[in-house]
């Protein structure tokens, strides 16, 4: 009886350990985009403190959470005013981040901090999973950025292929030095759902002129043009944790 005791207890450590193993394999980082309009106390100094509130909250909570930025439209949009952006480690530290938040009473007391100077809701959060990375040539530290989000559907003839030539062609490029950029899937259902969200980032509009004058130079303009039909959304982004 010991044996098949000890038998069973290695089996199911070993299946255990299997699953974690593929759990861990699955998960990959989150971008997690948080809509905001703002109120009408809202202005640099109260966004300021409430940063600074957030920031506290944050890190006394202990939640795994590897940063966080603020996104502001270069054009005025009509459904939000700002968006509040939080990178995950995974999907589950995602999730246990807001079960802590909601379960813990920091929802309700947060409520109250923005009463009056920018408001949220549940329903316009929204998780994208980062699928690929293309790295920048130099690392840009200076604590803000630019970035524009491309979503994206295939022409007639084409499909995830011709995004993986187009993502080869531009990633063997330096079209600036800080330039990178981000393919994106995302983890809600959009309507219409695109076939592929691309993200851009550069360091500065200065940058950013550099490389897209480079890009429209080259035959990979032309390629974009004819595989893909895009929508795009221009951001100027702060990182504020």
């Amino acid at each position: 009886m010991k044996k098949i005791t000890l038998l069973a207890l290695t089996s199911i450590f070993i299946i255990s350990c299997s699953q974690s193993a593929v759990q861990e394999v699955q998960e990959k980082p989150l971008v997690e985009y948080v809509w905001h309009d703002a109120g009408p106390n809202f202005n640099a100094e109260n966004l300021a403190n409430l940063i600074n509130e957030w920031n506290i909250i944050i890190t006394e909570s202990g939640m795994d959470m590897l940063g966080a930025n603020i996104l502001t439209p270069t054009l005025a949009n009509e459904d939000f005013d700002f968006i509040w952006v939080m990178r995950w480690p995974s999907m589950s530290a995602r999730d246990a981040g807001w079960e802590w938040w909601n379960s813990s009473g920091a929802q309700d007391n947060w409520a109250q901090s923005i009463d009056g100077i920018m408001s949220y809701s549940i329903e316009n959060v929204f998780p994208f999973e980062v699928d690929e990375v293309a790295q920048p040539k130099i690392e840009n530290d200076s604590g803000s950025f630019l970035n524009r989000f491309h979503f994206c559907n295939y022409n007639d003839g084409n499909d995830s292929s011709s995004l993986k030539e187009f993502k080869n062609a531009v990633d063997s490029t330096t079209w600036s030095d800080t330039y990178w950029n981000v393919l994106l899937n995302p983890m809600f259902d959009p309507d219409p759902r695109p076939d592929f969200v691309w993200l851009d980032l550069w360091a500065d509009q200065s940058d950013k002129d550099t490389a897209l004058g480079k890009f429209m130079d080259s035959e990979y303009a032309s390629m974009y043009v004819d595989n893909f039909t895009c929508n795009t959304a221009d951001f100027s982004g702060v990182v504020i944790r």
